[in-house]
């Protein structure tokens, strides 16, 4: 355990993280917390997919939302965007985030927040959600798995060898999606599949999809329940590699996609990959010309709302499933004991 998880831990025994946020909750103050999720569930030996995207298991989930219920008001994207107008958070305002559009969004999630009475964000990458296919980072987690032997040879986007055997060889193909500009994404996945030799077909793919993705049904299930259901792009392509036309795709066809499908205005988008656009103007004018009022960054921090906040820069903590209840806490309670894993490295996260 970290340093920082053993300060945590040791002030939550102690009950000091209690008295922190019953002392917060006596004044309004513009610090919003903000969590963030991708999926609930336990992957055990044999589990197919990417076990590092399940952030919590069902149990671990429901203690942090009672946790949060206790100590927190738990709020959504009117009430945030109406705060960088001018209006004043809530005490101890916080947000419970979900990226990509997972199926244990509506399954597993769901009912615990309805069962505990608080709201959530659900952002969501339409096109898998649209056409059945697998999100990149899980088709090549299941490749890597499902391979027929340990070395192989990619040609493209540059010739490479590759020991599929290695910890850390799905992290670097994850890398070279999220970090190589123009790369063409089907034709990369393609060559792995043909490489590894398993067995995949369109069939297979939409299996695997309704096992794991959630369906336009899921999404307007959430919405009914008075989830706020937002952009995480069409296919969740990290902005910087995109062309300008690339980009507006992404973000004006995603809004479209939802507003369509959920019949209500999409107002805020999650980066995918979480990278901040604060750096990218050309990123920045094409949210605005997409017509998002409001951002999400992986950009671990607690971010004070108030008129003048950059409303394109939200910072959000992650959530990891080797986090204690006293870490959860402590990062939420006291942002400079804030957690971030190996999972959630801004470098390698699949989501």
């Amino acid at each position: 355990m970290s340093i920082k998880g053993r300060i945590a831990d040791a002030l939550h025994r102690a009950g000091a993280l209690d008295v922190v946020l019953r002392a917060r909750a006596t004044v309004r103050t513009p610090l919003l917390t903000v969590l963030t999720y991708h999926h609930v569930a336990d992957p055990r030996p044999g589990y197919p997919f990417d076990p590092d995207v399940a952030d919590a298991t069902p149990e671990q989930f429901r203690r942090q939302v009672e946790t949060l219920a206790r100590h927190f008001t738990l709020i959504g994207i009117d009430e945030l965007i109406a705060s960088l107008d001018g209006a004043p958070l809530p005490k101890n305002a916080a947000m419970i985030t979900f990226d990509d559009g997972y199926k244990s969004c509506r399954e597993t999630a769901l009912p615990i927040l309805r069962e505990v009475g608080v709201r959530a964000v659900f952002f969501v990458a339409t096109t898998y959600v649209a056409d059945r296919r697998m999100y990149w980072w899980e088709r090549i987690a299941y490749t890597v798995a499902q391979r027929k032997g340990d070395r192989i040879r990619l040609e493209y986007p540059d010739p490479i060898e590759l020991d599929l055997s290695s910890p850390d060889v799905a992290r670097k193909l994850v890398a070279t999606v999220k970090n190589t500009p123009g790369l063409e994404v089907a034709r990369f996945l393609d060559e792995l599949v043909s490489a590894t030799r398993i067995d995949w077909d369109a069939a297979l793919e939409r299996k695997l999809a309704d096992e794991l993705i959630m369906t336009w049904d899921d999404a307007r299930a959430l919405a009914d329940a008075g989830m706020d259901v937002e952009s995480h792009s069409r296919t969740h392509r990290v902005f910087q590699t995109l062309t300008p036309a690339e980009l507006d795709v992404e973000l004006a066809g995603s809004r479209m996609d939802l507003e369509e499908q959920l019949g209500r205005p999409c107002r805020a988008i999650a980066f995918p990959v979480g990278r901040s656009i604060a750096s990218h103007p050309r990123i920045r004018r094409a949210i605005l010309r997409a017509g998002y009022r409001v951002g999400f960054t992986n950009a671990s921090g607690t971010s004070v709302v108030w008129a003048g906040t950059d409303r394109y820069d939200i910072k959000r903590w992650a959530v990891d499933r080797g986090m204690s209840d006293g870490m959860f806490l402590g990062q939420a309670a006291v942002p400079s004991l804030g957690y971030r894993s190996k999972n959630h490295d801004l470098t390698y996260v699949g989501a």
